[in-house]
């Protein structure tokens, strides 16, 4: 896989990832959030396990323990998003969830002493300006505890999109995708029994149509095929550039809100010149962020 394709892969598992919304849409709020990660974690390992079970040949201690700490980074991500989520506006939700990238050169710096570089300094402000004018420019939402929350969540998802950096070049990508899978499975199982003990109730799932396909799309294209396709591709494409290639789920949701809404009836996201303005700041700050399209601007500006 080349920087290229690897690149491409990101914005793909992107736009998954962004539609994902119009299918979360028909699971109830009758059940658990813990119910629903124990079976979309557990459908995604199977689908996972079918197509690379050959590669568990290749397991050792190490690699289960790489999984293992990925799967609680993802874990902790999951449940502050869930609080953040409840009383947020989806788009806003999206919008700070789309900021991890902000915390990638100062966890660098902190974990591995790795100093950011100029074009990834320029482009975290370029790149926040875009999120805020997708949120209106509303900074009093950022007093918000539901909003602390979201930027709790954003952290973990930032190490865990550094700690992929680092462990994809060592490991079997398959076998890590599945690890994942299987100890968020384990988790998520072990917090709902809890939760449904805690609460006396049942451990029951809706057995309707709609859920059930949301589930399997769930399934299929956010733990399976995005956990896979994202720790193949990282091993090309920095953590800094990853984590700003997922921010543009948000712009991506706009620009599919009418083909969602004339295919599934869903609400329509308004589409605003400011959106469209921040959008474009995104893209100017995923830009900035490579290396390589800065030098050819430097070159370019140099032989005018």
């Amino acid at each position: 896989m080349s920087k290229f394709e690897a690149n491409v892969s990101l914005f793909i598992i992107t736009f998954f990832a962004a539609i994902q919304y119009v299918f979360l849409k028909n699971i109830p709020d009758t059940i658990s959030h813990f119910a629903y990660l124990t079976i979309t974690n557990g459908i995604g390992f199977v689908l996972v396990f079918m197509v690379f079970f050959g590669e568990l040949l290749r397991l050792d201690k190490a690699q289960i323990f790489q999984s293992f700490l990925l799967s609680l980074e993802l874990f902790a991500y999951n449940i502050f998003m869930l609080l953040g989520t409840t009383k947020v506006d989806a788009t806003v939700s999206a919008c700070v969830l789309s900021s991890n990238f902000m915390f990638i050169p100062l966890l660098n710096l902190i974990l591995f002493k790795m100093k950011p570089k100029k074009n990834v300094l320029a482009a975290i402000p370029v790149a926040l300006l875009g999120l805020f004018m997708f949120m209106g420019l509303n900074i009093r939402l950022l007093a918000s505890l539901y909003i602390f929350y979201l930027g709790i969540a954003d952290l973990f998802f930032a190490v865990y999109i550094l700690t992929t950096d680092r462990l994809t070049s060592k490991s079997n990508p398959a076998i890590l995708a599945m690890g994942q899978l299987f100890f968020n499975f384990l988790f998520s199982a072990a917090t709902w029994v809890i939760q449904s003990a805690m609460e006396k109730s049942t451990l029951a799932i809706p057995t309707d149509s709609a859920f059930w396909g949301s589930v399997l799309f769930i399934s299929l294209f956010i733990r399976g095929l995005y956990g896979i396709v994202q720790v193949y591709a990282q091993r090309y494409v920095s953590a800094f550039s990853t984590s700003l290639i997922f921010s543009t789920e948000i712009l991506m949701t706009m620009l599919m809100s009418p083909v969602l809404a004339a295919i599934f009836g869903t609400e329509r996201e308004e589409a605003t010149l400011m959106k469209f303005f921040g959008g474009a700041l995104l893209v100017m700050g995923i830009l900035i962020s490579d290396a390589n399209f800065c030098d050819f601007v430097k070159e370019k500006i140099k032989h005018a």
